[in-house]
């Protein structure tokens, strides 16, 4: 499992990424052929804590990785497998169902969950670029509801917020190239700072 992690790591280090998690909770909008997501987060707290994120698609499947560390305790990594049900489109959200942490390496344990996520429309004087809206439920692992927003600001910012069942985690982020975006996160009432490939499919 390690060696399979390791392997994913560097993939996703020399490429650029398509992200799908918002911070902790899936999305609606699975990863495809071609498309990878990777994200590190460091404390800046003293904790020394470490998130790092990882994801590959094929067709209508996701893989992903979260990995979360802290010095003298044993490494959380969930993995997460994710189906695409309904691609978004004009007409309809982005439905996915998924199964959370599948290894059971994690102390919130396995289990299913369904999430939806839409970009809603919005009208032209709008200071907003883009927004998206994401609902889930999902049972054991996620254990209830869960849900998150993204906005897209000018300047390049990004608003990211969310519900995960437990806490509640947000990200700041600005673009600093059109494929890297530094990030500012308060995860689980602790802060990170990280950064993230920006969407690119190959």
């Amino acid at each position: 499992m390690r060696l399979i992690a390791a392997t994913l790591l560097f993939a996703a280090l020399i490429t650029p990424a398509l992200a799908n998690n918002l911070i902790l909770i899936p999305t609606g909008t699975t990863l495809t052929t071609g498309q990878v997501r990777a994200e590190a987060a460091l404390s800046v707290d003293g904790t020394d804590g470490r998130y790092f994120w990882l994801g590959a698609g094929l067709q209508q499947y996701e893989l992903n990785v979260t990995r979360f560390q802290r010095p003298h305790l044993a490494a959380e990594n969930v993995i997460d497998l994710q189906f695409c049900f309904i691609p978004e489109t004009i007409f309809t959200p982005a439905v996915a169902f998924g199964i959370n942490d599948l290894a059971d390496q994690s102390r919130q344990g396995p289990g299913p969950y369904a999430v939806i996520t839409r970009h809603l429309p919005l009208p032209e004087a709008s200071p907003l670029k883009g927004f998206a809206a994401t609902v889930g439920f999902g049972v054991v692992g996620l254990r209830g509801p869960f849900l998150g927003v993204e906005a897209e600001l000018p300047a390049h910012f990004v608003l990211q917020g969310e519900y995960d069942s437990r806490d509640y985690n947000a990200a700041i982020g600005w673009k600093l190239t059109p494929s890297f975006m530094l990030k500012a996160y308060t995860i689980r009432r602790e802060n990170y700072l990280g950064a993230e490939l920006v969407p690119l499919t190959f």
